[in-house]
């Protein structure tokens, strides 16, 4: 799925003028960091689906998956009329050329409440088969489509269509998987899920996912509106060698969260997973800001068919940041698997920090990616330190819990 993804920004960036393909991450990170929200459903299913996996109530997915369809489906339909007055408006402020992308958009986010609760379920009961042919096809098909639309002359409106058919084809495996749980009745003396629990669950979720997108994605909106096309165009350029960054270590962090919540649930311990899953993500970012360092131009040339100085010294920034911001991720999700919310509070704080300081530190858009950069840094440094301090209680309540029983 990441090397399909890879190449389909590949393709967007070869097959797009520097100005309209900053235009179209434009809209990309409208979406990614608007949507955010609504994929902490995937995590959410996932953590509870996982934990009745563990414990053999699987009658309890069912339920869940079922009752939160209906509530699901009618905020869809609320979504998209909302979406479609308001993204109309922000894509005349923001000068880019395809009103159609307006409609597009708001159909995706309607779109983002139904798909993650199915690639949730598949998920949480660890079908990886499916769950990976699912996302594979999504890549595949996004490829393909983005290349048929933008050959016709479709450009940015092309490029982003072929992310809503995609998405829709994925959403057709996923429901074939859990088909025969869409709807299946359940017993009062099998348990009803904790529906409230899902709830109260999602709002730290949610907040987690709207920061981290925030902090890796909408950098490209700000950067639009206060720098000309040009310079967004190299931006956009730049930004191409951080995405790599960020798809690189996404299925490690997808295995890890589901593998961590179940031993959770059963009392084994999860930090040799995280340790694993730390080591493998820092071994990919490493190796590939390496790569990148030693042959900038030749990167950039693979990955825009583009190369020039300002996007090589970008893309040196990227290498940077994003690696950073990878590694919290991972951290992130570790935590969300256990429930342990304390990281929520630098989470928050490092956003609000990065927004402020590029409010006031704009001056080119290399001072931008210094932003990021320090901020990364720093943001990974408070979480590794909250992982070693929750390994060291866990350890102190084990041993205190094994004398009481002794």
């Amino acid at each position: 799925m990441n090397f399909f993804n890879l190449l389909y920004q590949l393709l967007i960036a070869h097959r797009l003028s520097a100005v309209d393909f900053a235009a179209f991450n434009t809209l990309l990170s409208i979406f990614t960091v608007f949507s955010a929200p609504l994929s902490t459903i995937q995590t959410a299913v996932t953590k509870f689906a996982s934990e009745f996996n563990a414990k053999g109530q699987i009658k309890k997915t069912a339920g869940l998956l079922s009752g939160l369809l209906k509530r699901f489906s009618f905020f869809a339909l609320f979504t998209f009329l909302i979406s479609c007055f308001v993204l109309f408006y922000a894509i005349n402020t923001l000068k880019i050329p395809s009103p159609a992308s307006a409609y597009i958009l708001a159909t995706l986010l309607a779109s983002a409440w139904v798909i993650p609760l199915f690639k949730g379920g598949v998920q949480g009961l660890e079908l990886f088969l499916p769950f990976s042919a699912g996302m594979v096809l999504t890549g595949a098909l996004k490829l393909m489509l983005g290349f048929i639309y933008i050959s016709m002359g479709y450009g940015i409106t092309g490029a982003i269509a072929a992310i809503l058919v995609s998405e829709s084809a994925g959403l057709g495996i996923y429901y074939f998987c859990l088909k025969k749980h869409i709807g299946a009745a359940i017993t009062a003396e099998q348990g009803y899920p904790d529906r409230k629990g899902v709830f109260l669950y999602l709002l730290p979720v949610a907040g987690s996912y709207f920061c981290f997108t925030f902090l890796t994605s909408f950098d490209m909106v700000l950067v639009k509106y206060f720098f000309t096309s040009v310079e967004s165009g190299f931006y956009s350029l730049g930004q191409m060698v951080g995405k790599i960054f960020l798809f690189l270590p996404l299925a490690i962090s997808m295995v890890m969260f589901p593998r961590t919540s179940s031993r959770r649930a059963k009392n084994m311990d999860t930090f040799s997973i995280l340790k694993r899953s730390m080591l493998y993500a820092l071994f990919l970012c490493a190796a590939a800001c390496l790569f990148y360092n030693i042959f900038p131009s030749a990167v950039l040339n693979v990955l825009t068919g583009k190369v020039y100085p300002q996007t090589v010294l970008l893309g040196r920034f990227f290498s940077v940041s994003m690696s950073f911001f990878t590694l919290s991720y991972v951290l992130i999700l570790y935590f969300l698997s256990l429930k342990e919310l304390h990281f929520i509070k630098y989470l928050v704080f490092f956003t609000v920090l990065q927004a402020a300081a590029i409010f006031v530190f704009h001056h080119s858009i290399y001072q931008v990616q210094a932003v990021l950069c320090i901020n990364s840094v720093l943001l990974f440094s408070s979480h590794l330190w909250l992982a070693y301090r929750y390994r060291k209680n866990a350890a102190g309540s084990f041993v205190k819990e094994a004398a009481a029983v002794v």
